[in-house]
């Protein structure tokens, strides 16, 4: 419910921001590319994890005898962060890499390419990543996250582990997620959730 709404949200100001002056994202006045980032956003959640309502199921968690003993695995999608500032929430979305390699049981990802509002109200993207970490891969997942994320007069700084499932047999998606994460947002310290959602590349 909360990532409709924010959703929503971010849409509504998008739209509200175009023609006024903005940074130059929307070619001058057409219609937000970053929008067209959200669309495909939501068309990949919609793939992994399904909408009960609209009859689309989502992908089984993936079966034990599934997890496979070697080779690498690569998941691209997106990350959705909310933070609960009571003067100006804030609702970023960027792009998620994670490698899983399943000979060494590491993992390593990346998080960038953010935008979203700021702390003034405005959208803007954020400049900075978020490493993903893990020293053990299998049929559940536990990523280290830290990273700081920048735009004009906001910082946020991350530091926390993102928990959750392979899905599909075979393989063909993961879901992590943060959802009672702690984010240094100017100095001071606000609740926030933290998803990624990624599906696999090097399918056979």
């Amino acid at each position: 419910m909360k990532q409709v709404a924010a959703v929503v949200c971010l849409i509504w100001l998008l739209g509200s921001c175009g023609g006024g002056g903005g940074g130059g994202d929307s070619g001058g006045g057409g219609i937000d590319p970053r929008l067209a980032r959200l669309d495909i956003y939501e068309a990949q959640k919609l793939r992994v994890l399904g909408d009960p309502g609209a009859g689309v199921m989502a992908l089984p968690v993936t079966d034990l005898a599934s997890v496979p003993d070697s080779g690498e695995f690569l998941f691209l999608g997106s990350a959705t962060i909310g933070i609960e500032d009571p003067v100006q929430p804030l609702v970023l979305y960027g792009d998620a890499r994670v490698a899983l390699r399943f000979d060494s049981g590491e993992a390593t990802g990346t998080l960038d390419n953010f935008f979203g509002n700021t702390g003034t109200g405005n959208v803007a993207n954020y400049g900075g990543f978020i490493g993903l970490h893990s020293g053990a891969v299998g049929q559940n997942i536990a990523l280290e996250y830290a990273g700081v994320l920048t735009a004009p007069q906001d910082t946020l700084i991350f530091d926390g582990a993102l928990r959750g499932v392979l899905l599909g047999n075979p393989i063909g998606a993961l879901a992590v997620a943060d959802l009672e994460a702690d984010v240094d947002n100017n100095g001071v310290s606000q609740d926030a959730t933290v998803i990624v959602i990624a599906e696999r590349q090097n399918q056979p």
